[in-house]
């Protein structure tokens, strides 16, 4: 097996020719572009993303319009963004992902020459990567096209409809999964999104008949269950939806979804101080989680419980970095003064 290094200096001979005497040329053949691709797929697959990273940038160089080239650094610099935002830097991973974005923007706008499927996947992709890097209306585009070029595929007016929901646009939204459960009647998110499209609507009836039909398809799923109950608190009946997550493992009811869930229930039936135990519940858990100690205090605070609150202020402000203490002395001015 070649060692990489040499890998690479070979994919760079051929990228930029070996002969001395030879004039330089603006373009590769076909033989050297496929051996870059070849050379930096295998890069990707042993996560070496640096040496990846050098023959596509060598090889975008030499053939810019090589749709396969841009989808592979699209791909790379999106590994890279989710590396850093896993490192809980998000502000550092939004360059890449908007970097991946116009990566991706020009394999599709030389994709011509592919299946319509393969075109439909590709912008399929597109549009992820450019949500995630915050351009919905990009996005909404690409699902489009992506529905347009293949027409069998639920995932394409699925995501579709997830952008026209964001963009208030609920009608058509409601169309595109309409078409969803055309495609696969089974289709859960679908039924779930037309719950939330129908709460909008103010039709409490058909949205509850539409979660109820998402979590008979997937009973497991967590989503699905904090969905209905905040779909039955919104449809005042709290009480349901309490019954939906209270029985849940003790690490499953600390996330920060299911806790606020719980409390937002408990604050609709007029009990904040059980609400404050929802929070406390989670920091208890993840005391790293210095904001649900906030929330405690709030709720504390709401019921009419001021020591109470002025202990898990404490709390917070133990937990708390110190780049965060004065917004959280602001959001909890009361029990300062």
């Amino acid at each position: 097996m070649l060692r990489p290094s040499f890998l690479v200096l070979s994919v760079a001979c051929l990228l930029a020719g070996c002969e001395r005497s030879a004039p330089p040329v603006p373009t590769v053949g076909p033989q050297a572009i496929e051996a870059a691709l070849a050379a930096a797929e295998e890069y990707l697959a042993r996560k070496d993303l640096p040496s990846a990273e050098a023959i596509l940038r060598a090889l975008i160089d030499k053939a810019p319009q090589e749709s396969r080239a841009h989808e592979m650094m699209g791909r790379l610099l999106f590994l890279e963004a989710l590396d850093t935002g896993a490192g809980g830097d998000q502000e550092a991973a939004r360059p890449l992902l908007e970097a991946a974005y116009r990566h991706y923007r020009v394999a599709v706008e030389h994709s011509k020459e592919f299946d319509p499927k393969l075109t439909a996947g590709l912008n399929q992709s597109a549009g992820e990567i450019a949500s995630m890097a915050g351009l919905p209306v990009a996005a909404l585009e690409h699902f489009q096209r992506a529905g347009r070029l293949d027409t069998t595929n639920p995932k394409h007016p699925l995501y579709e409809a997830q952008m026209l929901m964001q963009a208030g646009r609920f009608h058509e939204a409601a169309k595109s999964l309409q078409r969803v459960l055309q495609l696969d009647p089974d289709e859960a998110f679908a039924h779930a999104s037309l719950a939330a499209v129908a709460l909008q609507a103010n039709d409490p009836h058909k949205a509850i008949e539409h979660i109820e039909e998402a979590r008979r398809i997937k009973p497991h799923t967590l989503a699905l269950r904090v969905q209905e109950a905040k779909i039955r608190r919104l449809c005042d009946q709290p009480q349901r939806g309490l019954e939906l997550l209270l029985g849940l493992a003790d690490p499953t009811r600390a996330r920060e979804a299911v806790s606020y869930e719980i409390a937002e229930c408990y604050r609709k039936l007029g009990e904040p101080a059980r609400a404050a135990s929802a929070w406390e519940h989670r920091f208890r858990l993840y005391p790293q989680e210095w904001a649900a100690a906030v929330k405690a205090a709030e709720a504390h605070l709401e019921a009419g419980h001021p020591a109470e609150a002025r202990l898990w202020y404490q709390e917070a402000t133990r937990a708390a970095p110190d780049s965060q203490m004065r917004s959280l002395a602001e959001s909890l001015e009361p029990l300062t003064e």
